[in-house]
């Protein structure tokens, strides 16, 4: 949903037709106190402390509205939290969560999926418990009626955020956006606006930053206490045209605790800030502007205030179903004390009228609560998802309205009308009627009294051209560039492939990864953050299943809102599990000194499946120093190799970095992976590689072999004394100083380590670094 920025303007032009004069009573006090309710499901043994969270939720709602609900278990029936909900703005549920996908079988209607786990009588004894319950799932969810603007906050459950359940595996990345999309699909068709699942908390920020902060429902999600920081963003596939957001526990994805999935746009004003009252109301006094009806029939209308003050000589009477303007209140009073009002109606009878004689009626206009104009943008003779484009606008109460699309001139293009409390268009301009720009629609407004016109308007795209696409790595115009190879074993190295994608216009970036048949195994989506995304596969199916070892082609395009789509750019990627995991024992080993307290490290990889291996130690320039296999047929299965820290002449080598290079070549690809050790006393790691004179580093040294002293770091500079400092250990075999560089030449800075072992020998090392 595409929310406009005239909802605003909408509200206060529509206030207009109930302006109250200074002293006047107003028919109504207008001030939000927006409906929150707190249902806690039925969840056995743990029930007591979710229904604990639950009122400290209530206790901090409490403090912003009034109007707060609570529905625990074992009172959590359907029935109850169907009411509890209705016209609420913020829903919080803690409970069981039950998902999709699922490992307990299929359910193709999602009956007993992505809902509540509400109390019900299983047993059939008229009772409820804390561990009886029944699953209502999405088609249960669908027929819920909140606010509009609604947000749905889940806590504690299972599946609900992409997490499995406690005791199971995780889930991977395509399964985790599954079950996440999947849950908040019915609350967003039931009418939420966004739909936040946390599976570790229920932090009383997500209540009080709904009331206090204003801010886009994306940064209230990321301002949270328990934020990490690691955000995935994709298109909802359930729910078109809204945004899913993980934020798993670490940067490469894992432990699924948190999602937002929704309409990006909606601000936390729009959640609680809103007044959904109804206009429809008849004030308990007399609105002055306002309506009013006769309270019987044959009531007098007189002449002037006299008369109705006296009583006498009235000039007309009026049926009770006639509608009375009420203009003004004038100073005297009647016989029975009662106000007098000068009145006209439509027909033309004008005079006063004795106000006991009168039923106060509704005086306000109708005003806008929510408009939904989807992508905003509308691309005639394009793709069929934006050929046409509906407008709906939730209006406070029933009203006779009228909608008209406008080009800039004002000529009007489309039009519609009816009578009731939404007010509908759908435009679906001609291919080639119209030029690219800017339109408009307009709405026009008024209740059954006449109140109003309520007057809103907001602005229309319309969109006749597909954006330009363009991928990096670069692609060549018509050919596939040389394929990518990558291996999403589950070593955290090379398990996924990304392309960079950039468009002429914003929108979503498509995916389609086909087969060596042509048949698409997975699609995926990702909205554009401005003009460019990064698409990212796996190597799993649409399903979550891993796809077998081969050959594929990644279709990419672009869509703009509009719905037009680029022309497609392809390219191969060879997905080969067949190597992974290769390992050092010890990232820092001391071989050279010759004593048995760090001389080895234990070299080792993984193979899925058989390969011909070549197995070498390299040093930094990428020659080879101790070779371990050379085109060797293996098995499938784990190989390890102790390196002694000698080359393939039985010397040792120099120190420095060396990795574990293990190339291996099977059916499918070439694959290559490596691990890195230092063969040295010390691994040196300065925070800066090129200082500079009078700069503040941070030096860390990992030590190879256990201690007997604290090291030190010696500071070398060019033209000045060396100076050195002691290290603070920061937990076993790592150490840390951080100093200030100090004046002296440009040139090569030396930072020296040295400390006893525990063998009593002295040990050092050194890292060079270029000093500006």
């Amino acid at each position: 949903m595409h929310r406009v920025a005239v909802v605003l303007a909408a509200l206060i032009v529509a206030g207009l037709g109930a302006l109250v004069p200074a002293g006047a009573t107003p028919a109504f006090a207008a001030t939000a106190n927006p409906k929150v309710a707190i249902i806690v499901g039925a969840t056995g043994s743990v029930t007591p402390t979710y229904r604990s969270y639950g009122d400290q939720l209530y206790a901090e709602a409490i403090k912003y509205t009034t109007d707060v609900v609570k529905v625990y278990s074992p009172n959590a029936t359907w029935s109850r939290v169907k009411a509890a909900v209705n016209g609420a703005s913020i829903i919080v549920y803690l409970g069981h969560g039950n998902g999709w996908p699922s490992p307990y079988g299929n359910d193709a209607a999602y009956t007993t999926k992505d809902g509540f786990g509400l109390n019900y009588d299983v047993n059939g004894d008229g009772k409820y418990t804390d561990s009886e319950l029944k699953y209502y799932g999405e088609p249960s969810i669908r027929t819920l009626t909140p606010a509009p603007n609604a947000v749905v906050l889940l806590f504690h459950l299972c599946y609900a955020s992409g997490n499995s359940e406690p005791g199971l595996a995780d889930p991977t990345l395509s399964v985790a956006r599954q079950r996440a999309d999947n849950y908040a699909a019915a609350f967003q068709a039931m009418g939420a606006k966004a739909v936040i699942a946390i599976g570790h908390s229920h932090d009383p920020y997500y209540i009080s930053a709904l009331f206090t902060m204003r801010e886009s429902i994306r940064d209230y999600w990321a301002n949270a206490p328990d934020f990490h920081n690691h955000v995935l963003q994709f298109a909802s596939v359930r729910t078109p045209g809204r945004t899913e957001l993980l934020d798993p526990d670490q940067s490469t994805p894992w432990g699924f605790w948190r999602s937002l999935t929704g309409d990006m746009s909606l601000n936390t004003a729009d959640v609680t800030g809103a007044n959904y009252e109804t206009t429809s109301g008849d004030p308990s006094s007399m609105a002055v502007p306002g309506n009013a009806t006769p309270s019987a029939d044959g009531t007098n209308v007189y002449g002037s205030v006299n008369d109705a003050a006296a009583g006498t000589n009235p000039i007309a009477t009026l049926a009770a179903s006639t509608i009375v303007r009420v203009d003004s209140r004038e100073a005297l009073t009647a016989a029975d004390g009662s106000p007098i009002y000068a009145i006209h109606t439509d027909a033309g009878t004008r005079g006063w009228m004795v106000g006991s004689t009168l039923t106060p009626r509704d005086s306000l206009a109708p005003r806008v609560w929510a408009v939904d104009d989807g992508t905003g943008t509308v691309s005639p003779g394009g793709n069929s998802a934006g050929q046409t484009m509906p407008i709906s606008v939730r209006l406070s109460e029933p009203s006779t309205w009228t909608m008209v699309i406008t080009d800039g001139s004002g000529r009007q293009l489309a039009t519609s009308s009816g009578q009731s409390s939404t007010a509908a268009i759908i435009w679906a301009p001609a291919a080639g009627s119209l030029a690219s720009g800017v339109y408009r629609w307009n709405l026009t407004a008024t209740d059954a009294y006449g109140n109003g016109p309520l007057r809103a308007s907001g602005p229309i795209t319309l969109d006749a051209g597909a954006p330009t696409l363009t991928v990096s790595p670069a692609l060549a115009a018509a050919a596939v560039a040389a394929p990518v190879t990558f291996s999403p074993n589950g070593d955290k190295y090379l398990d996924s492939v990304t392309f960079g994608v950039t468009s002429t216009e914003g929108g979503t970036a498509l995916a389609s990864i086909l087969d060596a048949s042509g048949a698409a195994v997975a699609k995926l989506t990702v909205p554009l953050s401005g003009d460019a995304a990064a698409v990212t596969w796996d190597g799993t199916t649409t399903s979550g299943a891993a796809v077998p070892n081969g050959t594929y082609t990644v279709s990419l395009a672009v869509r703009d809102p509009a719905g037009n789509t680029s022309t497609s750019m392809q390219r191969q990627v060879v997905v080969d599990r067949t190597l992974g995991f290769a390992t050092v024992s010890r990232q820092v080993f001391f071989p050279q000194d010759g004593d048995n307290l760090s001389p080895t490290t234990v070299l080792g990889f993984r193979l899925a499946g058989p390969a011909t291996v070549t197995w070498a130690v390299i040093n930094a320039a990428g020659v080879a120093v101790r070779t371990i296999k050379s085109s060797e047929a293996l098995a499938a299965g784990s190989y390890s190799f102790t390196w002694n820290g000698r080359n393939d002449a039985g010397a040792y080598v120099s120190r420095g970095t060396y990795r574990s290079q293990v190339v291996a070549v099977d059916a499918v690809a070439t694959l290559t992976q490596t691990a890195a050790a230092v063969a040295d006393a010390f691994r040196i790691v300065s925070s800066d590689t090129t200082p500079g004179r009078g700069q503040k580093v941070t030096v860390t040294a990992f030590s190879a072999e256990s201690l007997r002293t604290t090291p030190k770091l010696v500071v070398v500079q060019p033209g000045i004394a060396a100076w050195s400092v002691s290290m603070t250990r920061l937990s076993s075999g790592v150490y840390r100083a951080v100093v200030t560089l100090r004046r002296s030449s440009t040139g090569t800075l030396r930072l020296k380590v040295l400390a006893t072992d525990a063998g009593g020998r002295s040990q050092y090392s050194n890292l060079y670094l270029r000093l500006h």
